[in-house]
C-alpha cells in the first residue's frame, strides 16, 4: 500500500515527530518533494526518523565521512535536498538520536535559523520589488495591476510565516542556552559542595 500526504512544516522538530507518528501507524516514509510526503506500508513502529541539516553540502569531505559513518551504524538516508537529510533506523536496533548534547542541538538550530534568515532576506527583496512596481504605477497614474497586488500580498504573508519560523528557532536556541547555563550552575554547586 502506498500513501501520499500533502503537508508543510516550518518546524523540523514537528516534522520529525509527525514522521515517527506515521511510522507508529505502520507507514514508512519513502520520499519528499515540495510538501508531498510518500509512504509505504511497514510494521507499526518499524522505523525511527531523524532530520538533520548538514554543516556542508553533500559532496564536502566532512559530509561524506559523516554519511559513511551513519551507514556503518545501520542508518539509512531516505531523502535529501540542499543540506537537509532524512535519516531512518530500524527501531529494533535501539534508540536513535543524532543530537545528544545541548551544544550540538544549538548548532543544529542555528543552521536552520540561518536558512530561514536567507529566505527572509530574499522575501524582503521580493516585497520591496513589488512595492516599487506598485508605487511606480500609482505615481504614473496607471491603474494598479491585480497581479502586482497579489504578489505583494503573497510576499507579505510568506514573509510573516518565515519570520515566525525564524523567531521560533531563536526561542529554541535561547531556551537551550538557559538550560545549558542552569546545568553548568548545578555542576559548579555539586563540585563546590564539601564531601563528608
Amino acid at each position: 500500500m502506498k500513501k501520499t500526504v500533502w503537508k508543510e512544516f516550518m518546524d523540523v522538530d514537528k516534522e520529525e515527530a509527525w514522521l515517527n507518528e506515521m511510522s507508529a501507524k505502520g507507514l514508512a516514509f519513502t520520499n519528499y518533494f515540495l510538501c508531498r510526503y510518500s509512504f509505504t506500508e511497514c510494521s507499526p513502529g518499524e522505523y525511527t526518523y531523524r532530520i538533520e541539516i548538514l554543516k556542508h553540502n553533500f559532496s564536502h569531505p566532512e559530509s561524506e565521512r559523516y554519511l559513511k559513518f551513519m551507514v556503518e551504524n545501520r542508518v539509512e538516508n531516505r531523502v535529501s535536498g540542499l543540506r537537509k537529510i532524512y535519516f531512518r533506523k530500524r527501531s529494533e536496533d535501539g534508540k536513535f538520536e543524532i543530537y545528544n548534547d545541548i551544544d550540538s542541538k544549538i548548532a543544529h538550530y542555528k543552521r536552520i535559523g540561518l536558512i530561514y534568515l536567507c529566505i527572509e532576506i530574499i522575501w524582503l527583496f521580493l516585497m520591496c520589488n513589488w512595492l516599487v512596481q506598485i508605487t511606480d504605477s500609482i505615481m504614473s497614474g496607471e491603474p494598479l495591476s491585480l497581479y502586482s497586488i497579489f504578489w505583494l500580498g503573497w510576499s507579505c504573508v510568506w514573509g510573516m510565516i518565515i519570520l515566525y519560523a525564524l523567531n521560533s528557532y531563536r526561542k529554541k536556541i535561547k531556551k537551550l542556552k538557559q538550560e545549558k547555563k542552569s546545568v553548568g550552575i548545578k555542576k559548579k554547586v555539586l563540585t563546590a559542595t564539601p564531601q563528608k
